[in-house]
């Protein structure tokens, strides 16, 4: 009943995360807002599950395990600092300054944080992994199948952009390489262990990418982006492209001698 805990706890947090989706939240009149709210309300709740099955560890944070996450994530960092410097540029070299307005920029950059950043992470990586992972047990081998569950779900969460209607394939392009990217950072929040890390470091990325298509040209995130960021041309090899060298680093980041020390650091929490 000790592993088989943690599977009722699972379907117990995905089902009321889903369920939660269905929430009508009406507390202000701005409709961006009242969306923040309901995905607050939904992170509160994961965290909740996490807490009264016993994974408090998950949520640890330290100063030390984001400074371990900025040099093991080195690469998705790198990237991160380079899409926000080189769109900034873009941005001002195009329009001078933002067309969205200060207030909006401000709600715009909290809302991605929140949901694409924290809610995204906690879910996948926080409630599905630890709880997979609880009860698989920690071996090599289910760590790695404990990654590849929340991997594939957060790829598939971004088929939701298809209900804006439109060419498809922009959408499948963002579906592959979530799945990569993906399993990046499945693979650094297990040599960190700092979910707060990680949820910052993937909105930062979202973010670097949205100064420009979004925030600069005053246009709210669309399938449609991932196209004009990657180009038309060859756009799903492209996908696939940055999911396999995703794939090929989380894989480098839990090598042997490193999953090692981390399944050590497992078994101690356990």
């Amino acid at each position: 009943m000790n592993k088989a805990k943690y599977w009722i706890g699972l379907i117990l947090a995905v089902s009321a995360y889903l369920a939660s989706e269905s929430l009508v939240i009406t507390i202000t009149g701005n409709l961006v807002v009242n969306a923040m709210i309901q995905v607050i309300v939904q992170l509160m709740m994961l965290i909740v599950f996490l807490l009264a099955f016993g994974l408090k560890d998950s949520l640890r944070f330290s100063l030390k395990s984001c400074g371990e996450g900025v040099a093991v994530g080195g690469a998705l960092v790198a990237w991160t600092v380079f899409n926000t410097i080189f769109y900034t540029i873009k941005g001002i070299k195009e329009y001078g300054t933002p067309l969205m307005e200060t207030k909006d920029i401000i709600i715009f950059v909290i809302g991605v944080t929140i949901s694409a950043g924290f809610a995204e992470e906690f879910l996948t990586r926080g409630v599905i992994f630890n709880f997979v992972r609880s009860a698989i047990g920690n071996t090599k081998a289910g760590i790695i199948t404990s990654m590849m569950i929340p991997t594939v779900v957060f790829g598939l969460i971004h088929l939701l952009h298809l209900r804006e209607g439109g060419d498809p394939a922009p959408v499948i392009t963002q579906v592959i390489y979530a799945i990569g990217i993906g399993f990046f950072f499945n693979a650094l929040y297990v040599r960190c262990g700092n979910i707060w890390f990680c949820s910052l470091l993937h909105a930062a990325f979202d973010l670097s990418v949205m100064v420009y298509f979004c925030i600069f040209r005053n246009k709210g995130f669309a399938g449609g982006m991932v196209a004009e960021w990657l180009g038309y041309d060859a756009l799903i090899l492209k996908g696939v492209a940055i999911t396999v060298v995703f794939f090929a680093l989380g894989l480098f980041l839990i090598r042997d001698s490193k999953l090692q020390k981390c399944i050590e650091r497992y078994e101690k929490e356990n």
